[in-house]
C-alpha cells in the first residue's frame, strides 16, 4: 500500500474519532437499520484474438491451365485455412461471487455515502461527483467470405456456338418423291474445354495489347501518363480476372475473437481456446482444434503483508476492501509463446478491512479502482 496513503488514511481516522460526536449530533438517526451491499471484483483476463480467413477458390477451367497456359501453381480444391495473427490480454473487473460485503447503518453513519458500479462493485465513499459508468458496447463486423468465379462474368464471346448440318427432306414431284439437301443451324453449347481455349486466347490478346501500348506500338496514343497508367492498370486488372478461371483465387479476411478466463489460487492456468484448421478459434469444448493455453505464476507480492487483527468487530461495520496481486501471464501455442504479460490480478491479494467510522466525516473521499478493489485515492 502506497505509505502516504496509508498515512492519510489513518490521520483520516484519527480526525473521524475526534468529531465523532459532534458529526453524530448533526445525523439522522434512522429507526431501522439499512444495509447497503457491495461486492468486490475478480480479476477476469480477456483475450482479444485476431485470425486471418483464407478462402480458397478452384478456378472452372484449373484442368486447363497447364495445357492452354502453361501453369501448375493452382488452386486444386476450395477450401478454408485459418492462421492467428495477434492476440492482446487485458483484465476486467467483474463481481466476485465469494464476496459479497454489507455494511448496516448505525447511529453515527449511513451507507448511502457508499458509490457502487452498477454491477454493485465498490466505487468509493463521500464521493462528490459521481461519474458515469463508461458502457461496453459490442461491435459487429458483417465480411462477406463467398467467393465467386464465373466465366460469362468475363467472356466476351458468346457461350453458345452454332453448327450447320446437312439435312435432307423428301419433296414430291409430278413423278416421283425426291430426298433435297438443306442446310440447318443447330445452336449447341460451347464445352467446357472450348471456353477454357476461348479464356487462354483472351489472356494473350490482353497481354499482347498491353505489351503494343507500353512500346508505343499505336497510331493513336494515351494523351499523357495518367491515361497510359490507367489504360496499362485496367488491362492488367482485367487479365487476372480471366487468370483466375485458370489458377483460382485467395481471398483472406480478418476476423475478431474474444475469449475470457478467470484464474484461481493454486492453479497455474488452462486452455482458454482452440484453433481449428476449418473454423477457426472455437471453444474449448471443440476438440477438433489444437489447443491454445493461458499460463500464470503468481508473483505473491502481497504473502508477506501484515494484516491487522479485526477479532472482536462486528464484520458488518468493516469496510472490506482488496490488495491485489501480480502476475506474469503467458499465451502460448504449443511450444510457441504468443504473449506474455505481467499484470495485478485481484483474487491473487489479500482481503483487508477498515472501520466503517470512516464515514463519519464528509469531507474526505476514499476512491476505489473498481476493477480490482484496491485503494486509488484518499482525499479532502
Amino acid at each position: 500500500m502506497n505509505k502516504n496513503i496509508f498515512k492519510l488514511l489513518i490521520a483520516f481516522l484519527i480526525v473521524a474519532g475526534t468529531i465523532k460526536n459532534t458529526d453524530a449530533q448533526k445525523r439522522r438517526t434512522l429507526d431501522t437499520p439499512s444495509t447497503v451491499i457491495y461486492a468486490l471484483p475478480q480479476t477476469v483476463l480477456k483475450v482479444d484474438v485476431i485470425a486471418k480467413k483464407t478462402i480458397l477458390k478452384k478456378g472452372p477451367f484449373a484442368d486447363y491451365a497447364q495445357k492452354y497456359l502453361g501453369i501448375s501453381d493452382i488452386v486444386k480444391a476450395n477450401g478454408t485455412s485459418w492462421q492467428l495473427i495477434s492476440a492482446e490480454l487485458t483484465g476486467k473487473g467483474e463481481v466476485d461471487p465469494q464476496q459479497f460485503h454489507k455494511i448496516v447503518t448505525s447511529v453515527d453513519y449511513e451507507p448511502s455515502l457508499v458509490s457502487l458500479t452498477p454491477e454493485g462493485l465498490i466505487r468509493g465513499f463521500n464521493l462528490k461527483n459521481n461519474r458515469s459508468e463508461d458502457i461496453e458496447r459490442e461491435e459487429i463486423v458483417l465480411s462477406k467470405d463467398d467467393v465467386n468465379i464465373e466465366y460469362g462474368k468475363f467472356s466476351i464471346d458468346p457461350i453458345i456456338k452454332y453448327k450447320e448440318d446437312t439435312i435432307y427432306k423428301v419433296v414430291e414431284t409430278d413423278t416421283a418423291f425426291v430426298k433435297v439437301p438443306v442446310l440447318e443451324k443447330q445452336a449447341l453449347t460451347k464445352s467446357l474445354e472450348e471456353k477454357a481455349e476461348e479464356a487462354a486466347h483472351e489472356i494473350f490478346k490482353l497481354r499482347k495489347r498491353r505489351f503494343k501500348i507500353l512500346t508505343a506500338n499505336y497510331e493513336v496514343l494515351p494523351p499523357d501518363g495518367k491515361a497510359y497508367q490507367i489504360i496499362v492498370d485496367e488491362l492488367a486488372k482485367l487479365e487476372n480476372e480471366y487468370l483466375s478461371l485458370f489458377i483460382g483465387k485467395k481471398v483472406s479476411v480478418h476476423k475478431s475473437f474474444q475469449f475470457s478466463y478467470v484464474p484461481k489460487k493454486g492453479e497455474n492456468g488452462g486452455v482458454i481456446f482452440r484453433m481449428s484448421p476449418q473454423n477457426g478459434p472455437v471453444d474449448v469444448s471443440d476438440l477438433g482444434g489444437r489447443p491454445i493455453r493461458i499460463d500464470f505464476k503468481n508473483r505473491n507480492t502481497t504473502e508477506e503483508l501484515t494484516i491487522l487483527p479485526t477479532a472482536g468487530t462486528d464484520p458488518q461495520k468493516q469496510i472490506k476492501y482488496r490488495i491485489s496481486g501480480m502476475a506474469d501471464v503467458t499465451i502460448s501455442n504449443g511450444k510457441s509463446t504468443l504473449l506474455k504479460k505481467r499484470m495485478p490480478i485481484a483474487q491473487f491479494g489479500k482481503i483487508v478491512s477498515m472501520p466503517a467510522e470512516v464515514l463519519l466525516n464528509e469531507n474526505y473521499a476514499i476512491e476505489f479502482y473498481p476493477d480490482l478493489g484496491s485503494i486509488k485515492n484518499v482525499s479532502k
